[in-house]
């Protein structure tokens, strides 16, 4: 794996997952993972088991760092109820970030996880119609131009920063259901292109479900949704550069990214507050995306990595 594949140097390895797990109870966490397929993954055999002690529940995957995989960082795929994924670092993945394909029922939590340079616009991958999803606080450089089917799904803080790839809106809600939610979060749309959102939702009209939304403005008005979402550029990070886009296959580096707000820019203060979540912000209200300005970095990875590349 990873032999003879172009652009990328040669690591070959004897396995396709660093981590899989099954059943219920894991934690997972302060991992360091480069050059996999998969990064961590819930092991994923169809319909779950009857028997609550063989189902893949109660699952925590929590400050993981994580470097060049070649389908996706995490995978929650299989995953039943009570699985939280949150407080990761992913940086370079060809297909996905965060995975849930699907989840049976839910609840999953996604929440202050960050993410740059996902080629294929796939933030989150919502394949095989999971449900029971909620996103909250993350960041994400990049975008999520996934068509995939979800049910109760909410979405709430993130922060979605296109890199302006040629063609690709920034934001895709497909709804399978009357159980959805999405606002407070932040959105930077590509440039130059006219589907910057679609929309997709229960409809009495089921010949042309999906709603297509040069603006922000236009979905609000259109939807309801998003009442309280804005549209910000990469001038709220203290200093950040997206990937280009026309360089698919650049690698970058975590420990060269900022991924903190700048004092005063539009994405402090702006979120909802959501009890239990994120309780302690330092300001008039939350921050959107995954760090609150004025409180510490999570540490990603083993705690006896400091600011060495542990791939390298």
């Amino acid at each position: 794996m990873w032999g003879d594949i172009g652009p990328y140097p040669s690591h070959l390895l004897t396995s396709y997952y660093a981590i899989k797990v099954y059943g219920p109870g894991h934690v997972i966490a302060h991992n360091a993972v480069a050059y996999f397929h998969d990064a961590i993954a819930i092991s994923t055999y169809g319909t779950p088991e009857a028997d609550p002690e063989r189902q893949a529940s109660s699952i925590d995957i929590y400050g993981n760092d994580m470097h060049m995989s070649n389908d996706d960082f995490i995978e929650a795929d299989g995953g039943l109820h009570n699985i939280r994924v949150f407080e990761n670092r992913g940086v370079n993945a060809f297909h996905g970030g965060y995975s849930s394909q699907p989840i049976f029922g839910g609840p999953a939590y996604f929440f202050r996880n960050l993410l740059y340079h996902v080629q294929s616009g796939v933030a989150f991958k919502l394949d095989a119609r999971p449900a029971g999803l909620f996103f909250f606080h993350n960041t994400i450089i990049g975008e999520q131009s996934v068509r995939g089917l979800t049910s109760n799904a909410h979405w709430r803080n993130n922060l979605f920063l296109g890199r302006d790839t040629p063609g690709r809106g920034i934001m895709y809600w497909a709804n399978a259901t009357a159980q959805y939610s999405s606002d407070y979060n932040g959105f930077r749309p590509n440039k130059d292109v006219a589907g910057q959102f679609l929309w997709l939702a229960p409809s009495k009209d089921a010949r042309e479900p999906w709603k297509s939304f040069r603006t922000l403005a236009d979905l609000q008005a259109a939807t309801g949704q998003e009442a309280h979402g804005r549209e910000i550029g990469f001038d709220i990070f203290e200093q950040m550069t997206p990937p280009d886009p026309a360089r698919r296959h650049a690698v970058y580096h975590a420990m060269d990214l900022n991924f903190r707000l700048k004092a005063g820019s539009n994405a402090v203060d702006a979120g909802a507050v959501l009890p239990t979540v994120n309780d302690g912000f330092t300001g008039a209200a939350p921050d959107l995306g995954a760090l609150e300005l004025g409180k510490p970095e999570p540490h990603y990875g083993p705690g006896w990595l400091t600011w060495k590349p542990f791939y390298r």
